[in-house]
């Protein structure tokens, strides 16, 4: 049976603060957390990664996510604020220096940290990848360089991502170029369909996006283009 809460080990007297053993909700395990590995996923927030199974915390609720942090020693929370400091201070290359291969996807969010995962695991999927902070600034790159997919975050200052698809699938020069909304937002169905019929998405992808399900999903999109060069 699976563990339903996370728990310090019990082995010693007192707690150490280089350490923080966690049960994974997905295998059973029992491991230090604060020498995990960050996740990949698409995400404004990343988890860490099981070392047993590989699986994340992405998937578990809110409830789960915040009993881990409120449990968290200060090594982790030194961790966290570190990642966050850090990625203030890294940002993914946008337009000059980066090799734009082909087939080419351009990702809109305004969140850095979510570019920049994107970026990497996009790269290293094989894509040439041109970033946007924002859905005005994907509307003119799009225009620019006409990309083979779009994925863009669905909540976004000035041009959101809805609109910013209306006014793509408007335009002749790029209606043709298959747009995925990305969003913690909407989790039924309905809204889902919805959002594809009103706004003429082509798909939709509610975050957290584990990176393996978004590189299925970006495949089925661009093999026929890939197949076509």
């Amino acid at each position: 049976m699976k563990p339903e809460t996370l728990t310090r080990t019990q082995a010693e007297p007192e707690a150490r603060t280089d350490r923080y053993d966690v049960f994974c909700p997905s295998c059973g395990c029992l491991f230090n957390a604060v020498e995990a590995d960050w996740c990949a996923c698409i995400t404004d927030n990343p988890t860490l990664v099981c070392p047993g199974c590989g699986a994340c915390f992405c998937q578990e609720g809110p409830e789960f996510r915040r009993d881990f942090w409120a449990k968290a020693p200060d090594a982790m929370l030194r961790r966290r604020f570190q990642r966050k400091d850090l990625r203030t201070r890294i940002e993914p290359p946008m337009e000059e220096g980066n090799p734009l291969r082909r087939p080419l996807i351009l990702v809109a969010d305004d969140e850095r940290d979510t570019r920049l995962i994107a970026y990497h695991v996009l790269m290293a999927l094989g894509y040439g990848v041109v970033l946007a902070s924002d859905g005005k600034e994907a509307l003119a790159l799009a225009r620019k360089y006409r990309p083979d997919l779009i994925l863009t975050d669905q909540m976004m200052p000035g041009l959101d991502g809805k609109h910013l698809c209306l006014r793509l699938k408007e335009n002749p020069a790029t209606k043709h170029i298959p747009v995925i909304l990305m969003t913690g937002l909407y989790k039924r169905e309905s809204q889902r369909i919805e959002i594809l019929r009103d706004y003429k998405a082509d798909d939709f992808l509610t975050k957290p996006i584990p990176f393996e399900r978004l590189g299925e999903v970006v495949e089925g999109w661009l093999a026929p283009v890939a197949a076509s060069r």
